[in-house]
Parts: structure tokens; C-alpha cells; sequence
């Protein structure tokens, strides 16, 4: 019932899915060298690949990820665990028509309301942010805007090197994703 989207390494996917084992029915990634592609297959998770690059423009991109999801059905949540590409509103409308009662959340490195887009916790370090936080959200067609599900707060240290932030901003990560799905379970009809 819970489809994920990964591009990466997969450090989240595996956590959570270790904690909800077959709820998570599929992990789906863009990126044919991402380690996550191991590690779903290591937990026993379905994993499809679609790489963004064999496709000529965005559209048609979407239009074969969103048919791989429609296979999956029922889907009842699709989680973006470190999915390093913007869906469009477009996929995002489609997406609604095949399943009204689904929702999309992200997991976005950063407070909505200081940074959007990729490499939030860069960013963090750049800006001598003392602060810094984690958000799972609900996506919308605003680019990481959707209401918020679930937040973290992370404090950034002066000594702190990206791979210091990342280790532990991670557990934080974990912990508001499954408080987000928690949450879209109980609100979700059975």
C-alpha cells in the first residue's frame, strides 16, 4: 500500500521499511546505479527502475513512472524518500485521478519556510544556521509547500562537516516519516 521514490543511497527507505515491512509494496528510483536498488531488494521490496534519462522531456518520463505505479494498485501512499526530482503538477493531477484517496508526501532536508528545493542541509551549513530542522510534508503542485505532516528540529554545530549533519539528521529523518505515515493511516479511510 505505501509505494516509495528514491534516487539514492537509500539510508531512510531501508530504516522505515525495516519498520513497516510490507506495507512498503514497491520502491521505484530514477537513478539505474542507486544503491537503494540493493537494499530494497535485500529487504524483499519490489524495486523498478525508470531512469529519467532514457526519456526526452519530463512528461514522458512521468507518464511511464505513473503507469508503472497503476500496476501497483491499490496505493494508498506514495513516499518520496529522497527522490531528487520535482513532479510535476501534471503527474501530480494524474496521480489524484487514479487514486482520490492517496496522498504524496515528501521528506525535504530543511524548515519549509527558509529553503526549498534540493540540498537543504548544504544549505544549512553554508548559512551558519544554528537551527535547521526536518520536514515531511504533504506535496502539492508549490514546490515544498504542502502542509506540514511531521518536523524535526536540528541543531547545526560549528564543526559540523556535511557528513556530521547527514549522520545525524538521519534518525530525525526516520522518526517523521513514520510519524507522517502514522499519521495519513489513521486519517485515511479503511
Amino acid at each position: 500500500m505505501i509505494v516509495t521514490l528514491c534516487s539514492g543511497e537509500g539510508r531512510t527507505f531501508e530504516a522505515v521499511t525495516r519498520v513497516l515491512g510490507s506495507q512498503v509494496t514497491a520502491m521505484i528510483t530514477n537513478v539505474e546505479s542507486a544503491p537503494v536498488r540493493s537494499k530494497a531488494r535485500a529487504l524483499g521490496v519490489p524495486e523498478l527502475c525508470i531512469p529519467h534519462v532514457q526519456f526526452n522531456n519530463r512528461d514522458s518520463h512521468e507518464s511511464a513512472l505513473l503507469a508503472r505505479i497503476k500496476e501497483l494498485k491499490p496505493v494508498r501512499l506514495l513516499a518520496l524518500l529522497g527522490y531528487m526530482r520535482v513532479l510535476s503538477p501534471l503527474f501530480l493531477d494524474r496521480f489524484k485521478e487514479l487514486f482520490p484517496e492517496s496522498t504524496i508526501l515528501n521528506l525535504h532536508p530543511a524548515p519549509l519556510s527558509q529553503y526549498k528545493g534540493a540540498q537543504g542541509l548544504q544549505f544549512a551549513l553554508r548559512s551558519r544556521a544554528p537551527l535547521w530542522g526536518i520536514s515531511v510534508h504533504e506535496v502539492t503542485h508549490q514546490l515544498d509547500a504542502g502542509p506540514i505532516l511531521a518536523y524535526r528540529h536540528l541543531n547545526v554545530f560549528p564543526t559540523d562537516s556535511f557528513n556530521t549533519l547527514r549522520d545525524r539528521a538521519h534518525p530525525l529523518e526516520v522518526s517523521a516519516v513514520l510519524e507522517a505515515i502514522d499519521i495519513l493511516t489513521r486519517r485515511q479511510p479503511t
